[in-house]
């Protein structure tokens, strides 16, 4: 059942991602919403059932953005070791934590699209509102991160709790 919330949560998101935030202009240069299922399951999730899903969402986003195929699933495979490791050093329930863990992945995810343009296109000529798109989007991070890790971790007890309510298999 597990998956089934990853799968649905990720359909969501994808709903999310590519109609509503481009429907209101407030919400331009919004980050990357699958960066919050990466930490996530970095964060709260055991190795195997992280590992499968974030292939499952490289692959998604591989297919539905252009760019070299497994760019983003190299990103989420690297943010997500990043913060499996990072954890052992810091304490991960701290909710000042959950805001740099996500700001530093969308600073991350910018700085691998920023090289793989560099490395890939080397005779172009490189956008200069990429600077500013990145602070917009860190922005975006820094004031809803925590919020939105909270409410996917939240979420997936709920779900857990209707589907198998006598074993809890929250990593907490």
């Amino acid at each position: 059942m597990k998956y089934f919330f990853y799968g649905f949560t990720c359909l969501v998101l994808i709903l999310i991602q590519t109609t509503i935030i481009h429907y209101f202009r407030v919400l331009s240069g919004f980050y990357d919403l699958f960066i919050l299922i990466v930490i996530y399951l970095g964060l709260y999730r055991n190795l195997r059932e992280s590992i499968s899903v974030i292939l499952f969402l490289g692959i998604i986003m591989d297919n539905l953005y252009n760019g070299p195929f497994g760019l983003y699933m190299t990103i989420y495979l690297w943010l997500f070791a990043t913060i499996r490791w990072s954890s052992v050093y810091f304490h991960i329930r701290n909710k000042l934590y959950m805001v740099f863990a996500v700001a530093s992945g969308v600073l991350f995810e910018n700085l691998i699209f920023i090289g793989s343009f560099v490395l890939f296109n080397p005779d172009s000529q490189f956008p200069g509102n990429i600077p500013e798109n990145t602070l917009v989007q860190i922005l975006w991070a820094f004031l809803t991160g925590s919020f939105f890790l909270m409410v996917i971790n939240r979420a997936y007890n709920t779900w857990s709790g209707w589907f198998n309510p006598h074993v809890s298999e929250q990593k907490s």
